[in-house]
């Protein structure tokens, strides 16, 4: 099929901007995106390729920012400017909201639709999380963790308890060899009931 001559750049600008739209409208009613909307939110969200929401330091900080390292120290020096953390990083939105709010000039401030596009893209990331939390296709990093240093504990303690306790008696009077069995024997049992724990 070949594409009408007498599409105009106008033209083409309302058919895009009317997907947006649409767009807009299904995420703020919660319905999932397909493959197209998907792609749609995921161009507009590209538009302006800064992710970074934390610099490392001033001269992160002035890359990101897109300033040099004088002007961020000349801000600096402005009241009400973003102070550093205590470990000499710097919050990139808060900078950004200063230099909106100052009318700062020399930075690149990100387009406000990328920035809502974004925002939607991390909303249906949430959601899409969320929901697969419920069905249980995920579990909670707290939850292995726990569940890891309860297992530790138990293998542990049967380790104690077979190799301080139990073996010794029964290895009295044997040869290497039978000691070594013995061992790996208990070894073994510590394990399968870890395991079952």
């Amino acid at each position: 099929m070949s594409e009408p001559s007498n599409i105009t750049p106008e033209m083409a600008e309302r058919v895009l901007e009317a997907n947006w739209k649409n767009v807009i409208r299904r995420v703020s009613t919660g319905k999932t995106l397909n493959a197209t909307e998907l792609g749609i939110l995921k161009a507009r969200a590209a538009c302006n390729q800064d992710t970074v929401t934390t610099a490392k330091d001033t001269s992160d900080l002035a890359t990101i920012l897109g300033v040099t390292r004088q002007t961020i120290h000349t801000w600096l020096k402005r009241a009400g400017a973003p102070k550093a953390q205590p470990d000499g990083s710097h919050f990139v939105v808060a900078w950004r909201q200063f230099i909106e709010t100052n009318g700062l000039k020399g930075a690149t401030l990100p387009d406000s639709n990328a920035l809502k596009a974004r925002k939607m893209l991390a909303e249906i990331e949430d959601r899409e999380l969320r929901v697969a939390l419920k069905k249980g296709l995920y579990v909670l990093r707290g939850e292995v963790e726990g569940e890891w240093h309860r297992r530790m504990a138990v293998l542990k303690n049967l380790l104690y308890a077979k190799l301080t306790l139990e073996l010794p008696p029964l290895c009295a009077g044997q040869d290497a060899i039978g000691i070594q069995q013995m061992n790996q024997s208990a070894l073994d049992a510590a394990l399968t009931e870890a395991a079952g724990a």
